[in-house]
């Protein structure tokens, strides 16, 4: 077989050390044959051909079974729960909605499976309400402490009729939600889910080996709450081996195995194994587990406080409806119900029947499994010693092949170098372009104009970024002094891979599959034209057969590459939304973009060394780019927000119209307002928002000589790190805010212990079910216990303000009493504690669900967005009334002590 490859010298005699030879075009310096505009075109073709199947593939959906048969789960019984739980609206924690309306539905539901399950008589089934109270420590965008009185958990007991296994699989979702929101996704699908399976166990003619516990729990949005009264007072709670958590971040679509551990790698096991729609990745897993993403699961209770391992699944697509009005029972596709239905029910009884229940937990076991799936088809798992082995045997041959290029003097080491010159040179213009067009979509207010449309990423970041890159690589093959300098360009991306490999792997990072995708069979580019050389299908090695046979072999990286990039849209784009002002999300948005552009040119680097000169076609791609800039700058299309009834792709506010008080350390009144406390959880501000009095009546709160973290805001939660108090913004009003259940804070009593610590007692009256303590030490004091929780100040970390969130939901305590120790680390003794301020604490009461929710004001605000947001052509700017909103009244009083 006769092999060629392009040189720049027009020789067209035969070189010893030359691996490929073509004859030359004196005109154009370029190969006879080399490859041109059309294998361009094909090559786009064949990305946007593996791009719509991955697409189509990850959006399929299984066929909805009927209700006619309890063999198996049915998305229809499913959706008749569903439908009821959000009928009902908005169902936080202490509302009727929930403590009653939902409650009782699914009571219902229950009887009825009780009924179900005496009349076969297979089975025993128990059914148990808990309302517990307690508090916790919690680190999650903040430290704070959670304090829960009589919150709401429904629990179901099933297993075998001789009585309890000792045992149990838990299965948990949660059927409150947030202020505002509907809760289809986030959570009641879950719970419907369970309520299924629950029904399918019931009607089972068989005796299970083992119980399932199926917790139904009412506290999840007040930070995780009711999973830990269950996991930490329940009575059943001692038999539980593992359990699955269901969640929700998005309206329907493939939920996702997220998280999985820690230890008993059996419990994955029987999910890869046993799950008929697979949708898993350890990727995710590293990535949720690294802290980036600002969201949590009952995962972490379960997890920490029951030392328990388990399986993590979540709906994740069109996270702009998550935590919204628009997260609707009717947005969820038919289908999405059905296959995580059949996941769950197939990996419930694969557990049930596993030997590896009743065994000792081996909890501090790491990961033993490298898994991900192939776009929904089929699961690849193996070891992670097995994966070692995989990825350190392929960086191996990958320099073994470059040693052997070396002795056969096909290339130098000093011709590596120049190609990673052109490959470090392509990358800083790529980065180059990525800030020119960060600072370009800063300078013209174009900041997150890819959050209603995510597929102006490709254009806005990664074309130009391609268009740097190609012309470098133009460039440098216009001036090419390298012999065989395709191969050499080739075997950098085999080595550039086999080096990041090594490090992931030697990092333990499960995830360094996806890289060893992106090295296997492009490697295989040289076997594949021999076989084909072999069997006298290719006769001489042209840049056309380089070309074909580098696009067969890297379809598979494609793939995974198209499937990482559909998942990353639906995503991470999303969650931009709820980001907070901490960071400019076009420094993430870019970074992505650049990951994307580097790597397809990468892939397809060595193509421009025997290519036609690309001038045409970065002139096209110029063009193309310059075409969408001036759109993006003279249409809608680069507004960040859109009303749609199909798609809404809105901004996220809160605004709580709010009444403050302020007392001196005498008790005297000195301060109290009237106003809209308002924050946009995005990037873009509150200073982005309409020009109407309610939204822009005032500027950012003035913190100057305020201790209190949280400016004497009255924060709904402990979030003032990603929307701190100057990026919101203080709208003086002139109505009132009428509080039913005003707040009454006392100091009951105030004593010294020991030479320097201060013990005081306090008091506190009135407030709702959402309330929330600033308690700021002064003048030198310092945290030191309190009654709360057993705090760990070292691990908990000494900060200068601390948040404790108080809630209840069945029942409201009559008061609240609790103590505070500080503790002054300067003084040997303290002087008289009544004679300057030690303390300031700052109690606000949320209103965020029932009669008292709306005041007059928010009616208004509400009904102005909601109108508005529908005619953006209205005026210049009506774009940005594209808001969803969650609302309430709050009250917070400062007082001194």
């Amino acid at each position: 077989m006769e092999v060629r490859r392009r040189r720049n010298e027009p020789d067209k005699s035969l070189d010893s050390n030359s691996y490929y030879q073509h004859e030359i075009d004196e005109k154009t310096k370029r190969a006879k044959d080399a490859i041109g505009f059309r294998h361009w075109i094909i090559f786009i073709l064949t990305v946007a051909v593996v791009y719509a199947g991955v697409v189509y593939l990850h959006r399929h959906m299984p066929p909805v079974r009927d209700a006619s048969s309890f063999e198996n789960f049915s998305e229809d019984r499913a959706r008749v729960l569903l439908k009821q739980l959000v009928g009902l609206g908005p169902r936080p924690s202490g509302s009727v909605n929930l403590e009653k309306n939902a409650f009782q539905f699914i009571q219902d539901r229950i009887e009825t499976v009780k009924s179900t399950v005496d009349e076969f008589g297979v089975n025993r089934i128990e059914h148990d309400v808990q309302r517990p109270s307690g508090c916790f420590d919690l680190k999650f965008l903040s430290s704070f402490t959670l304090c829960y009185h009589k919150i709401t958990n429904i629990a179901v007991r099933i297993g075998p009729k001789a009585g309890p296994s000792g045992n149990s699989l838990l299965l948990n979702c949660h059927f409150d939600t947030m202020p505002d929101t509907p809760g289809a996704t986030d959570d009641a699908v879950a719970c419907t889910i369970l309520m299924d399976v629950l029904e399918v166990l019931a009607h089972s003619e068989t005796e299970l080996q083992n119980d399932v516990v199926f917790l139904f729990n009412g506290a999840e949005e007040n930070f995780l709450q009711a999973a830990h009264g269950f996991i930490n007072q329940h009575p059943w709670r001692h038999d539980i081996r593992a359990f699955i958590n269901l969640e929700g971040t998005g309206s329907g679509g493939r939920e996702i195995l997220f998280q999985a551990g820690p230890g008993n790698s059996w419990l994955l096991q029987t999910y890869l194994e046993n799950a008929p729609h697979p949708f898993c990745s350890v990727l995710a897993q590293e990535i949720f587990q690294s802290g980036i993403i600002p969201s949590d699961t009952d995962f972490r209770i379960f997890r920490d406080y029951g030392r328990i391992s388990g399986l993590d699944i979540a709906y994740t697509k069109n996270g702009w409806f998550y935590h919204t009005e628009f997260d609707e029972e009717w947005r969820i596709e038919a289908g999405a119900i059905q296959r995580a239905g059949e996941n769950v029910l197939a990996v419930v009884r694969a557990i049930l029947k596993s030997p590896y229940l009743s065994q000792p937990a081996r909890f501090e076991e790491e990961n033993h499994w490298v898994f991900y799936d192939v776009v929904g088809l089929f699961t690849v798992y193996y070891t992670v010693q097995i994966g070692k082995i995989i990825n350190y045997s392929a960086c191996l041959l990958t320099f073994l092949m470059v040693l052997r290029r070396f002795s056969k003097k096909l290339y130098s080491p000093s011709d590596l170098i120049i190609a990673y010159k052109h490959h470090v040179v392509a990358f800083i213009a790529m980065l180059i372009t990525m800030l020119a067009t960060i600072a370009f979509v800063i300078q013209f207010d174009l900041v997150m104009c890819w959050y209603k449309m995510p597929e102006l990423v490709g254009p806005l970041y990664v074309l130009p970024m391609l268009i740097a890159g190609a012309i470098t690589h133009s460039y440098y093959a216009d001036n090419n002094k390298i012999k065989n300098v395709e191969m050499v360009q080739y075997d950098t991306i085999l080595i550039s891979f086999s080096c990041i490999l090594f490090v992931m792997t030697h990092l333990n990072l499960a995830s360094a599959f996806y890289v060893l995708n992106y090295l296997i069979l492009p490697s295989l580019k040289d076997v594949l034209i021999y076989f084909l050389g072999l069997f006298g299908i290719v006769r001489r090695v042209t840049p056309r057969v380089l070309f074909y046979t580098q696009l067969f072999c890297f379809i598979p990286p494609f793939v995974f590459a198209a499937y990482a990039i559909s998942q990353c849209v639906d995503f991470f784009v999303p969650v931009m939304g709820r980001l907070g002002n901490a960071i400019n999300p076009e420094f993430i948005m870019g970074p992505i973009g650049l990951v994307i552009a580097a790597s397809f040119i990468l892939f397809v680097n060595n193509l421009f060394y025997i290519s036609r000169r690309m001038n045409y076609i970065i002139r096209v791609m110029t063009c193309l780019f310059a075409i969408f800039l001036l759109i993006l700058l003279t249409t809608k299309i680069g507004n960040p927000y859109e009303y749609s009834h199909e798609n809404p792709r809105l901004r996220r506010i809160i605004a709580l119209h709010s009444n403050r008080t302020i007392y001196d350390f005498d008790g005297n009144l000195v301060q109290t307002d009237n106003a809209l406390f308002v924050h946009s959880l995005d990037f873009r501000g509150a200073s982005d928002l309409p020009s109407h009095s309610f939204l822009q009546g005032s500027m950012a709160p003035n913190c100057t000589g305020i201790v209190d973290e949280y400016c004497r805001m009255p924060y709904y939660t402990a979030i003032h790190e990603l929307f701190p108090p100057e990026h919101s913004l203080w709208v003086p009003v002139p109505s009132p805010v009428v509080m039913p259940n005003p707040i009454h804070l006392t100091l009951t009593s105030r004593q010294i212990v020991g030479n320097n610590k201060l013990n005081l007692t306090f008091e506190m009256r009135g407030g709702f079910d959402k309330m929330s303590l600033h308690v700021t030490p002064l003048n030198g004091f310092e945290l030191s216990s309190w009654s709360f929780t057993d705090i760990d100040i070292e691990e908990f970390g000494r900060r200068q303000t601390y948040f404790v969130f108080l809630t209840y939901g069945f029942e409201a305590p009559e008061v609240r009493n609790f103590w505070i120790v500080l503790e002054n680390p300067n003084v040997e003794k303290l002087a008289d504690p009544d004679a300057h301020e030690n303390i300031e604490i700052a109690a606000a009461a949320h209103y965020a669900h029932g009669h008292w929710q709306d005041t007059e004001t928010l009616k208004q605000l509400r009904a102005m967005i909601a109108t508005r947001r529908q005619t953006p052509e209205e005026a210049v700017g009506w774009w940005r009334w594209g808001i969803t909103m969650i609302g309430g009244r709050a009250q917070l009083v400062v007082k001194t002590f």
